[in-house]
């Protein structure tokens, strides 16, 4: 069984010896570092088909998920030595860490690289300082810049950046000059999302008040549009829907997510998928730290239906550049599902897909209206 370990050290902005309090980050007076006691097989014993160390052959790692750059060299060598302790690691594995531009030091690059991760991450967003202010960042455009460059000095040849694109103070010529900046550095991958505006945030708030704007639509798909052209010219392959990558390039981790591959999530709130099962951890922080200490459940398991695992399949694939191939649609979920599959493709514009050989993928037309497609061939 092959797996991917993803979200090491937690989600949403929280990690094993650091939290978010009041805008600040502050230490936990815990006193282990969260992220290496929960490593362990016998703490999923309620997760199919993990049975004991060397079960799971691992292929990627994946510390991301809150930041876990904001973690020490010495906890996030405890992890690592943890995950070699308890499965078989692949000698070629993917090893990737999130960070932001502003933790990212020449030095803590160069001890990242000794740990063993051969790919970063890095949560630009945008090189225009007004934006990055607007979304609430802590670096500049000039931080951004010395991060990468940081990264490429420290050894780092797989080197990912994640831009915004949306954002209503930002005119297209400014997105024309970000991207040119972006195409510039000796980056292998990039992501690239829309801007969304979640309940409860300070964003969200001025919104609400009226002291910003959101974006038209229209203009954030120009946007899209202009990425997908600047990135064809660089020679990016637009491999899924939001991701952009040199050839040998394409990130491991998130396509064994596309391509329904099991993986386990370590840390609050992480997820874990074995095909079958969907197992969500704690999200509270010291409930799960607690949970695990005191020997008992911290995770929730719910298991898919088989129009779960349908509409997921097709929700995953259709955002590929691979896309569906109808054969082992069949193969997964009988003639029947493949059928009313090639039923409601027919309600598509096909302007919007590629039909050969068997095989659907949606077109640079189609990625626009993505959304709708997949709902209408979703049961």
């Amino acid at each position: 069984m092959r797996a991917v370990v993803k979200e090491i050290c937690g989600v949403r902005m929280e990690n094993g010896e650091w939290r978010m309090e009041n805008g600040e980050w502050k230490k936990k007076s815990r006193g282990r570092e969260m992220g290496a006691e929960e490593i362990s097989p016998s703490n999923f014993e309620g997760v199919d088909g993990v049975a004991g160390r060397g079960s799971l052959y691992i292929e990627t790692l994946y510390f991301g998920g809150g930041t876990p750059t904001l973690l020490p060299i010495h906890s996030l060598q405890k992890i690592m030595t943890a995950i070699y302790e308890n499965f078989e690691v692949a000698e070629e594995v993917e090893c990737t860490i999130e960070g932001n531009p502003e933790q990212l030091s020449l030095q803590y690059l160069k001890d990242l690289k000794k740990l063993g991760f051969n790919r970063i991450s890095i949560g630009i967003q945008s090189f225009n300082d007004d934006v990055l202010h607007f979304l609430g960042r802590t670096h500049t455009g000039k931080d951004a810049l010395l991060a990468v460059e940081n990264a490429q000095q420290a050894g780092f040849e797989n080197i990912s950046i994640d831009l915004i694109y949306g954002i209503y103070l930002r005119t297209m010529q400014d997105w024309a000059e970000e991207l040119k900046t972006a195409f510039r550095l000796p980056v292998k991958h990039l992501s690239a999302y829309s801007l969304t505006v979640e309940e409860n945030t300070l964003l969200h708030k001025k919104i609400s008040q009226q002291k910003v704007i959101t974006l038209d639509e229209e203009q954030a798909l120009e946007e899209m549009k202009l990425l997908m052209n600047e990135a064809e010219k660089h020679g990016f392959e637009h491999y899924e829907v939001s991701n952009f990558a040199l050839k040998n390039y394409h990130s491991k981790h998130n396509s064994n997510y596309w391509n329904g591959t099991p993986y386990l999530g370590f840390g609050a709130s992480a997820h874990s998928f074995n095909g079958n099962t969907r197992s969500w951890n704690i999200a509270n922080v010291e409930q799960y730290i607690n949970a695990i200490q005191k020997n008992e459940p911290f995770f929730e398991v719910e298991q898919l239906t088989p129009t779960n695992q349908y509409n997921e399949y097709i929700l995953l694939r259709l955002r590929t550049k691979t896309g569906i191939n109808l054969k082992h649609l069949e193969d997964c979920f009988g003639k029947e599902k493949r059928d009313y599959f090639f039923q409601q493709l027919q309600k598509i514009n096909p302007q919007y897909y590629n039909y050969q050989l068997d095989n659907i993928s949606i077109t640079k037309e189609g990625l626009l209206l993505l959304d709708f497609i997949t709902e209408e061939l979703i049961i």
